[in-house]
């Protein structure tokens, strides 16, 4: 019976031990990037800047996803690029890759779902 929970515990550890999976909105992020453990939707690029905006404007062009680029551009010492969704059914409204210190972030803009009406209609 020992044996059955030193496993268990072991598996336990394992688990706590892995990363969580960040939902990316159908969208993949650049080889060696990983997640903010402390902002949702922030990860810190695997890759340069200019590499991380060439790698969502080649996907985002390969899918034939309808967006804006805005950028790059620098701003206060931030060089910041933009991708906008143009279309209303993505999960994704914006991404946004911006080099600052010498290390590159992307944030992963959600699309707000649609506000349901819960409880009683007044008519």
């Amino acid at each position: 019976m020992r044996a059955g929970w030193g496993s268990a515990w072991a598996l336990a550890a394992i688990l706590a031990a892995a990363p969580a999976r960040a939902d990316t909105y159908d969208l993949p992020v650049p080889r060696g990037t990983r997640r903010d453990p402390v902002t949702p939707d922030l990860h810190v690029s695997g890759r340069g800047f200019r590499d991380s905006v060439d790698h969502y404007a080649r996907e985002l062009g390969r899918r034939g996803l309808a967006h804006e680029r805005v950028g790059p551009y620098r701003v206060r010492g931030v060089d910041v690029a933009r991708f906008v969704s143009a279309d209303p059914r993505s999960r994704w409204l914006a991404i946004h890759v911006y080099r600052r210190d010498g290390k590159t972030w992307i944030f992963l803009v959600k699309r707000p779902t649609p506000a349901t009406p819960s409880g009683p209609q007044a008519s």
